[in-house]
């Protein structure tokens, strides 16, 4: 029920009206209400003290008293106080069982308390002066003219209500977007109430109503909050993420952030690069090089056939484009989420979830990624060594395989989609096979970056000594893949007419990780070396 539908059902009595003029500073005596009361300041300056709790008093101020309340008004010296005291009753509907009963005294909670905004300060002062003039009349019609603009009083208050409370959220909505971008900075409580428009005790109540904190701790929280956003995303030190986080001292910083969350800066660093999720199949490979099982992975279409998939038994596996992968996200739980560009776009709120980092696929090779993800999870050194002893595995591998195959050029093919691909220089199986291992790729592959859809005609201009060739195992493309056998084109190629020609799985050559680049070295040394060679 809203507050001016309580209110419209309620019956009000007026007990008394009165007026009061402070001469000098006063301090009127401390006593406890013994009925429900308006106060209503039309003069001066001063405060009152509502069960311990101390208010600005000055012209236009109004205080709803509950029956029972501890008060104490002091007047100032300088600008004394006059003010207006209307005590009253009420008898409201109540509820039992779920069932609106007759009228009772005080039968529901009166529902405003405290001090209220009111709009219209001389409307509302030209009220009580009819109220207190109204209250000296003897005649019998003088309850009903009180309550006429008494009521008449309440709907200015109800309406100051609204105004204030949509005052309220502009304001300190205003003030809060500030602090989301501003807290490193040195903020005083002044100056955010000014922002808002409000006195500063005012203001600092309604903070810590809304926010359930004082200001200085909320900022607190803001700093500690994106220090362990960069502790877990940065490789910043402790020192530089205390000054971006507002902190000059990083003794001092980590005073708060274990005064925060219980943990030291290095202590959490460590709990909270445990749970990591990956939110693209192929980064996995890039986790699991440096020895790290992601807490959560997600679920290719053709799972049983990842190469991956064992050393990711212990992995949560979530389906990345169902409709419940968010939800399974959320209960997992992770402490850090590493997701590429397209899915991060599509799902913009998974910083809600945990921190995230976007790191981009296409745009970054396998090397700058692979560096980056290391980054995240504090293992920058260990990836830099893992590179050092893949160079190190390339460089063997190629002198074992140009000891053998000499200058011969080998081409990589691939059906799926019902097409028949080219794999280019620059990424997956090609980048490994012609920038790692420098095997020559046939001439016309050269202005290939990644890969280039062509016809079983154009085979012939693609003719090399050797050819490695992949095939989905959907039906469409099984079929091509007969057609392709089948064609003289085909079948005029030099490396079928030696069967030079290899059928390999899908995976690793078509995964862009770590991991899987390593692992089409030791199979490419498989298929050809002399001591390990395999034909069709």
């Amino acid at each position: 029920m809203t507050l001016a539908k309580q209110i419209n059902e309620m019956i009000f009595h007026i007990f008394h009206v009165e007026h009061t003029s402070c001469t000098d500073q006063t301090e009127l005596s401390s006593h406890f209400v013994s009925t429900y009361q308006v106060i209503f300041v039309s003069k001066g300056k001063g405060r009152i003290e509502i069960n311990g709790e101390v208010h600005l008093a000055e012209a236009g101020k109004t205080f709803f008293l509950q029956k029972g309340k501890k008060v104490q008004i002091t007047s100032n010296a300088q600008e004394p106080l006059e003010f207006y005291e209307i005590a009253y009753s009420y008898k409201s509907r109540y509820q039992t069982n779920g069932t609106w009963q007759l009228y009772k005294e005080e039968g529901i909670t009166f529902p405003i308390e405290g001090e209220v905004y009111i709009g219209n300060h001389s409307q509302a002062l030209h009220l009580f002066e009819q109220l207190y003039v109204s209250a000296q009349e003897q005649e019998d019609l003088r309850q009903y003219r009180q309550k006429s603009l008494f009521m008449e009083f309440i709907y200015i208050v109800l309406k100051g209500i609204s105004e204030q409370q949509h005052d309220i959220v502009k304001g300190m909505e205003h003030t809060f977007n500030y602090l989301k971008t501003h807290y490193m900075e040195m903020i005083s409580l002044d100056f955010l109430a000014e922002m808002a428009g409000f006195s500063p005790s005012y203001y600092s109540r309604l903070f810590k109503k809304i926010k359930g904190v004082s200001p200085t701790t909320y900022i607190t929280k803001l700093r500690i909050e994106r220090a362990k956003e960069l502790l877990v995303l940065s490789n910043s030190s402790y020192q530089d993420i205390a000054q971006s986080v507002g902190y000059k001292e990083e003794s001092y910083f980590s005073r708060m952030f274990k005064k925060e969350t219980g943990h030291s800066p290095a202590h959490y660093l460590k709990l909270k690069r445990k749970k990591i999720a990956i939110m693209r199949h192929t980064f996995n490979g890039d986790l699991l090089a440096l020895g790290v099982t992601p807490h959560v992975s997600v679920r290719l279409s053709d799972w049983d056939n990842f190469h991956l998939k064992d050393q990711l038994k212990d992995s949560r596996v979530i389906a990345i484009y169902d409709s419940h992968s968010l939800d399974d996200l959320i209960r997992f739980e992770p402490d850090i989420i590493v997701s590429d560009r397209e899915w991060g776009n599509k799902n913009e709120d998974l910083s809600l979830i945990a921190p995230t980092v976007v790191i981009s696929y296409w745009e970054l090779d396998w090397r700058q990624r692979f560096l980056q993800i290391a980054n995240v999870i504090g293992k920058h050194k260990e990836a830099r060594g893992w590179l050092t002893r893949y160079d190190r595995k390339a460089m063997q591998a190629q002198v074992s395989i140009k000891a053998y195959i000499g200058d011969k050029t080998v081409l990589i093919l691939r059906i799926i989609g019902g097409k028949l691909r080219v794999y280019g220089m620059d990424r997956n199986i090609g980048c490994v096979l012609y920038e790692d291992l420098q095997i020559t790729p046939p001439q016309e592959v050269r202005a290939i970056k990644w890969r280039k859809a062509i016809l079983t005609e154009d085979l012939p201009k693609y003719g090399a000594d050797m050819i490695l060739i992949m095939c989905s195992p959907k039906r469409r493309d099984q079929k091509l893949w007969e057609q392709v056998q089948l064609s003289s084109e085909w079948q005029g190629l030099t490396a079928v007419r030696s069967s030079q020609w290899h059928l390999i799985d899908i995976y690793p050559w078509i995964d862009y990780s770590a991991l899987s680049h390593e692992l089409m070295i030791d199979r490419i040394l498989s298929l050809l070396t002399p001591s390990n060679k395999t034909s069709k």
